[in-house]
């Protein structure tokens, strides 16, 4: 016998059934062995490990496996309340519980996350699309002790291309506290208790000793979370070998192989070709944009290996790791070098490698990606002693500009900065007085920045007419000639 249901049940037993299923579908990580299952090589982001490893190293977990925080979630680390308007995960309980999101790199914040996961090794850079969402029960507000975590997953961006910021619940997955806890063992820290030896012992990995002493080279003192990348993605694949023989036979036999592209790589559509053993070697080619002549950018390399070279290779310059239209390329002979573009030096620029695409003649044309480096960045900003403020020195256009970081609190900043300046430096060694020839600025008389913006600033520039190379520095003087703030020397 049927049962007719008035339209009010039918949308509560759905709204049941949604709330009863959202966190349920999301698959339960609780050890570094389901965390193997994930295909990081594809459809999940690499670095989101990196993040992963930072996380639950700075996170507290006692013997009860409660997750207690160390920083401020409405501010530290770029770390803001995420609001869950899309049902991505469960409602929240009764009680003061908020869910939180950190792991944008592109976030001003007076404490921001290491440079290890802002620039990880070439294989483990992102595209900002990776995040950690935990939900913390508040017992207080600030930096407390009694805030604890209850929930913690790792997730990702659709990314503008497809259903804009939302995140993407085919590829979000809770991360229980003994998988925090395992991960918590390949810690960077000097006083870790663990050798990369027993590390491997302890977790089963197939990495032999020789390969753990170029780890060790490699990685220097991130030796244990690159251990950590090589059992999670490493030693999967090497299983996989392992369980079909006849498959890596044919391999052997075979002189190429064919694999996908790395997923900080856009375009999935395109393969890699090599043998073997350059497929082994392929992750230690090095892409960087440095600091060139007269303000341009300069294209480093090294490791391209000798098959590489014989099929024709190039190195080439985007304007940054969306961009699709090469700015400079140039056909490389040799395993490692360098060339200086005429590209004048901004931030975001990118190399990358390419194989040449023969054309009519003699002409030849940007081919098939290969691999990418890192995205040339500005360094990041320093503290003005004494002030809700900081300094920043960066590059535009192969010109020496300083930016000006003034908390939104801090309201009295133009009579606190009245008569202080901010210079310009040929190099460190160089006294307050020696600035370089007109290269400085009244800190009120800088612009207000109209193509960059934070939550908690407000930002504003000056662009000198100096043109930036290695050495140089930007200083805040205070009246009386006292230097509140000085940047790293340009490298």
């Amino acid at each position: 016998m049927m049962m007719k249901m008035s339209g009010r049940s039918v949308s509560c037993c759905v709204a049941l059934f949604l709330v009863l299923t959202s966190v349920s579908a999301v698959q339960k990580l609780k050890s570094i062995n389901d965390l193997k299952k994930i295909n990081f090589d594809w459809s999940v982001p690499k670095h989101s490990l990196v993040l992963l490893h930072w996380f639950a190293n700075t996170v507290d977990i006692d013997n009860n496996d409660v997750i207690r925080l160390t920083f401020d979630p409405n501010e530290d680390y770029g770390s803001h309340h995420y609001g869950n308007y899309e049902g991505l995960l469960d409602p929240l309980p009764q009680g003061r519980y908020r869910y939180y999101t950190v792991g944008n790199l592109n976030q001003d914040t007076s404490i921001p996350l290491p440079q290890y996961v802002l620039h990880p090794p070439t294989e483990y850079v992102g595209r900002n699309l990776d995040r950690i969402i935990f939900r913390v029960r508040e017992q207080n507000t600030g930096r407390q002790a009694g805030q604890t975590i209850d929930q913690v997953y790792i997730t990702q961006h659709y990314g503008t291309s497809n259903a804009g910021t939302s995140y993407d619940p085919a590829h979000t997955y809770w991360i229980t506290p003994n998988l925090l806890r395992q991960i918590r063992e390949f810690s960077v820290e000097e006083n870790h208790r663990n050798s990369l030896s027993e590390l491997r012992d302890d977790f089963g990995s197939n990495i032999n000793d020789s390969q753990l002493r170029h780890l060790r080279n490699i990685w220097g003192n991130l030796a244990c979370l690159g251990l950590l990348l090589f059992i999670v993605i490493q030693d999967k694949s090497s299983n996989n070998q392992q369980n079909n023989r006849s498959q890596r036979v044919a391999k052997r036999n075979a002189p190429d192989v064919v694999i996908s592209i790395p997923e900080n790589r856009q375009n999935h559509d395109v393969v890699v070709t090599g043998t073997l053993q350059e497929l082994l070697h392929q992750d230690q080619i090095t892409l960087e944009v440095v600091t060139g002549v007269n303000g341009k950018a300069k294209i480093l390399w090294k490791h391209v290996t000798r098959h590489r070279l014989t099929e024709g290779v190039m190195v080439v310059l985007f304007e940054d790791n969306e961009g699709q239209e090469a700015s400079f390329y140039k056909t490389i002979g040799r395993s490692e070098g360098s060339y200086d573009t005429s590209v004048p030096l901004n931030d975001g620029l990118q190399a990358r490698l390419h194989k040449v695409r023969k054309q009519c003649c003699f002409w030849t044309g940007v081919g098939q990606e290969i691999c990418r480096g890192t995205e040339f960045q500005n360094p990041n900003a320093v503290d003005i002693t004494g002030c809700h403020a900081k300094l920043q020195l960066l590059v535009k256009d192969g010109k020496a500009c300083a930016r000006l970081y003034v908390k939104k609190s801090f309201r009295e900043w133009r009579k606190e900065f009245n008569n202080s300046w901010v210079g310009f430096y040929t190099s460190a060694d160089k006294g307050t007085n020696e600035y370089d020839w007109w290269q400085w600025q009244w800190a009120t008389k800088f612009t207000p920045s109209t193509d960059f913006g934070t939550p908690f600033y407000d930002v504003y520039e000056y662009r000198s007419g100096m043109t930036i190379a290695p050495g140089v520095q930007a200083r805040f003087i205070l009246r009386d000639g006292i230097v509140k703030a000085c940047t790293p020397s340009w490298r």
